[in-house]
């Protein structure tokens, strides 16, 4: 006989992918080592897998189920995790579903010893419950047949009749027997009845409060479902923040390159790394340091680097690329007039009359008596007089 308890001790948890490594057959292992995203998620799922095995150790066996289902969905050749399905499913005495775990282990590994025991377990326990079912039905059969045939009523019209000139005394107190048992019955029936609803309202009640009840429950671990799965998308991107993905480099990928280009003394190269990067997104205050240190010495020095690519992007007339610099130098030095008004002047040759004038006016605002001011409004007042003639 199989010891539920004995059985799920020889669970245990695993601390991530490499620990759970040999349950896990298939080139798939190795894809998932290939790439930095998918091996934390992997890592995730194992946590899943853990809290399982915690569930179903706490007798939660429903929400065990559950998250099993979550993590061979995931990684689909995970033995640990059918064995576990299949051992809640045998406890449950849910032998298909026990069946179809065990199948799904021994077609990824037909040497599972475990797995074969608790086929041959499984199976005792489908025949014993089979074989209980047919002594039920036979034991119902001999009950039918062991009942008494039913008795004619001697009491027919046609009794009575053919005995109607041989009345007795005994004839008379059957015939008030029967009569009292009548008046009995209604007198008794309504108070029985009323007996009867009131023990059924009751149960229906006590019924009502355990199905709210076990709603209540599945509504507060559904809500730490999601909760966890929030906390595990949130993770997912935070990481992906910082180490990257294959179309865009993490935070400490471009801090890396920040610092190594400035020690190649490529400074625009190097602010262009550090703009690129969310200074709140800096947890470790070693990162926060290395950063506020490179832009005070790289800013300075990149520049006039930054303003000259930007130049040279506007006049090949690459204005998203000259867009860009120039947007960079005003990040840097929110005083470079020069960077303000080719800015405009960009959008203006880009066709994007709208931010080109919202461009000049900054010169305008920021920059009042200069040369640069006075340009930037005779050219916003040239696209301001074609736009009205256009209308």
């Amino acid at each position: 006989m199989l010891n539920f308890n004995e059985e799920l001790e020889k669970f245990q948890p695993c601390a991530d992918l490499e620990d759970a490594e040999e349950n896990i057959y298939g080139e798939e292992l190795k894809e998932i080592k290939k790439n930095k995203t998918e091996l934390y998620k992997a890592n995730q799922i194992i946590k899943k897998y853990n809290q399982a095995l915690n569930y179903a150790k706490q007798g939660n066996d429903d929400l065990a189920m559950l998250q099993l289902k979550n993590v061979v969905s995931a990684i689909p050749n995970f033995e640990d995790a059918y064995l576990l399905m299949a051992l809640l499913s045998i406890k449950a005495e849910d032998y298909e579903s026990a069946k179809e775990s065990l199948d799904s282990i021994l077609a990824i590994n037909p040497e599972n010893e475990s797995a074969k025991e608790y086929i041959k377990e499984f199976q005792i326990e489908a025949d014993t419950a089979e074989a209980a079912e047919e002594n039920t039905e036979s034991m119902e059969k001999m009950k039918k047949a062991s009942k008494p045939q039913k008795i004619k009523n001697p009491f027919k019209s046609e009794s009575i009749q053919s005995a109607a000139s041989e009345k007795s005394p005994m004839f008379y107190m059957v015939t008030g027997l029967i009569i009292g048992i009548i008046v009995s019955t209604a007198l008794i029936y309504p108070t029985v009845k009323a007996s009867f609803t009131h023990k059924n309202s009751s149960q229906v009640e006590d019924y009502k409060e355990q199905i709210l009840a076990k709603d209540t429950q599945l509504k507060a671990n559904e809500k730490k479902i999601k909760d966890a799965e929030e906390a595990q998308e949130k993770a997912e991107k935070e990481l992906e923040e910082y180490i990257g993905t294959s179309k865009k480099d993490g935070i400490y990928d471009l801090l890396l390159t920040a610092l190594q280009q400035y020690a190649d003394k490529n400074y625009t190269e190097s602010a262009d790394a550090l703009l690129d990067i969310d200074s709140k997104k800096l947890t470790t205050k070693n990162m926060k340091n290395i950063y506020k240190n490179l832009t005070q010495k790289v800013y300075p020095n990149a520049k006039k680097g930054l303003y000259n690519k930007g130049l040279n992007m506007y006049y090949t007339k690459d204005y998203k690329s000259a867009i860009s610099y120039f947007q960079k130098v005003i990040e840097i030095d929110e005083s470079d007039v020069s960077a303000y008004y080719y800015l405009a002047r960009t959008y203006e040759d880009n066709g994007d009359k709208e931010k080109a004038v919202k461009a000049y006016n900054n010169v305008i605002k920021k920059f009042p008596r200069t040369r640069s001011a006075r340009n930037s409004e005779s050219r916003m007042n040239a696209l301001q007089q074609k736009k009205s003639k256009n209308l």
